[in-house]
């Protein structure tokens, strides 16, 4: 079995600089280690360029990615690993505008939701929608140029919305609610014994959207697709529920109740 001394005693030394985040030299290293100079530069240049993040000239720290190897069998691996790939790198794009959109319909409607909310997801579904809505009604929030024709128009609406539309994420949550006006104990129970809950349980889906925008025009646009794209769709399939609760919130806070209407 090959001596692994060396790795070990790399390993507690990063552990300790990792606890305190003090800097520490490639000599002091090499002290702890034992390294010859070719050994601490191969592990250096290939194993550890991802851990360690240099600070000053001749100073380093440990990176929050070492976390990942505290334990001894993962770091084993990584000192006997060849090459490894560089570390991941992310910068934050801010926007300042978000519009999201929670919308709350009973889980024994979430199969008819999934495939409205689906549909959102195939350009062929999409643009007769857009058709529907109507090219006068979309310059509104679209801007309609001189070359355009209704057919080049209509399209980057449609990009706008490749763009924007990209995903969904539903959660449960279980409630109880009233069933009715509010009762004395008694009253409820009597009506309880005749047959009919005073109290209901019952299990929500709630779907989420998230939009970020980089001005209000744009989410105005956003506001205005999600009514037509998604929830005149929803709400003309829709059938037994009083009221449908869509929450907004972001940039601006609201609650939509959509109530059933006899025509």
């Amino acid at each position: 079995m090959a001596d692994d001394t060396t790795q070990r005693a790399a390993h507690r030394f990063f552990i300790e600089r990792l606890r305190t985040l003090e800097p520490f030299t490639k000599a002091e290293l090499k002290r702890a280690t034992g390294w010859a100079d070719a050994a601490l530069s191969t592990y250096w240049s290939k194993q550890f360029r991802n851990i360690i993040e240099p600070v000053g000239t001749d100073n380093f720290r440990m990176r929050e990615r070492f976390r990942l190897y505290l334990d001894w069998k993962k770091f084993k691996n990584l000192v006997t690993q060849v090459k490894t790939s560089p570390p991941a790198s992310y910068a934050p794009t801010v926007y300042p505008e978000v519009v999201v959109y929670e919308f709350y319909i009973p889980l024994t409607h979430e199969g008819l939701l999934k495939i409205t909310l689906d549909t959102l997801f195939y350009r062929d579904v999409i643009e007769p929608r857009l058709r529907r809505i109507g090219v006068e009604k979309l310059k509104e929030f679209f801007e309609f140029l001189m070359s355009d024709t209704d057919d080049t128009f209509l399209l980057k609406v449609c990009t706008f919305v490749d763009a924007k539309f990209g995903g969904y994420s539903i959660y449960h949550v279980d409630g109880r609610f009233r069933a009715g006006g509010l009762l004395t104990q008694q009253q409820a129970f009597e009506q309880t014994r005749g047959g009919q809950n005073y109290l209901v349980d019952e299990t929500t889906a709630v779907t989420r959207f998230v939009f970020p925008c980089r001005d209000t025009e744009e989410a105005n646009k956003v506001r205005f697709l999600f009514k037509h794209l998604f929830m005149d769709p929803v709400t003309e399939q829709v059938s037994g529920e009083d009221q449908i609760w869509v929450v907004e919130s972001g940039s601006r806070n609201n609650v939509q109740v959509w109530e059933l209407r006899n025509t």
